[in-house]
């Protein structure tokens, strides 16, 4: 890690992480090993390889932590960390609710009209 290291993130509960690179680094591997259990066809790995393998090559191609914050323009390196431990909770919960599956049973076709029901005017 190049630079100097910042004292704090002006976040309140948000501590300066230590080591950046590796913790990002090693969120991004398991994120990516989780959705390689999905199929190919399923929208959130497709997605979230994308995102995560763009975002791992620039923590692994960027020395500096200012750096990687600006070209992934999502926050501090702190956030980040946060983000990808969200997602990788995410990524596994995905794993057990299999939404690229079929449904049970057949969604009734009112499903998606609004107002759900017809109320009778006021007069």
């Amino acid at each position: 890690m190049a630079g100097v290291i910042k004292k704090a993130t002006g976040l309140t509960g948000l501590q300066v992480a230590k080591n950046p690179h590796h913790t990002l680094t090693a969120l991004y591997n398991k994120i990516l090993r989780a959705v390689s259990k999905m199929p190919q066809e399923a929208a959130y790995r497709r997605y979230t390889e994308q995102i995560v393998s763009q975002r791992a090559k620039i923590v692994a191609t960027t020395p500096n932590v200012r750096e990687i914050e600006q070209k992934i323009n999502c926050g501090q390196v702190e956030e980040l960390i946060v983000q990808a431990e969200n997602e990788l909770t995410l990524a596994r919960k995905m794993l057990g609710w299999k939404p690229w599956e079929p449904l049970v049973k057949q969604a009734p076709a009112s499903q998606w009209t609004w107002p759900p029901a017809k109320l009778p005017e006021l007069k």
